[in-house]
């Protein structure tokens, strides 16, 4: 039990130390590249002092040996030049043998208050990454 309370204590320490400008953080879906996997891990952050304005990062975290490793980290930069709320975003089901991709849709609400548009990400480690409206 005390392996426990040391885990807990440690889990609530690195919860505390977590930016308050981070207001989301959530994982995505699953990769893999041969025998190495992990899972995609989503970032957003709220620019300090711009109510409105987010930066928004995709992680690769590989896990070996039952501990976690970030592999790499990706600004998607365009994300700051929304013009309007981010007010979600889901993953798509990846397609059947692109096990390192990944494919992201954005609820946004404009600042006109006008109708919620869908935007979409489409990243692939090590390849440049398109964001824009969703095509449907």
């Amino acid at each position: 039990m005390a392996g426990g309370a040391v885990a807990s204590d440690d889990a609530i320490k690195a919860v505390e130390t977590l930016l308050t400008e981070i207001e989301d953080v959530q994982v995505v879906g699953p990769w893999t590249e041969g025998e190495r996997n992990g899972v995609w891990r989503t970032v957003m952050m709220q620019v300090k002092g711009k109510e409105d304005v987010y930066r928004f990062f995709i992680q690769q975290l590989e896990r070996v040996n039952g501990a976690q490793t970030i592999l790499s980290t990706t600004e998607i930069k365009e994300v700051q030049s929304v013009n309007g709320a981010i007010v979600g975003y889901r993953a798509d089901e990846p397609t059947e043998g692109e096990t390192n991709s990944l494919t992201l849709f954005f609820d946004i609400v404009p600042s006109d208050g006008e109708i919620a548009e869908t935007y979409e990400l489409h990243f692939t480690k090590d390849s440049p990454y398109t964001f824009g409206p969703a095509t449907n």
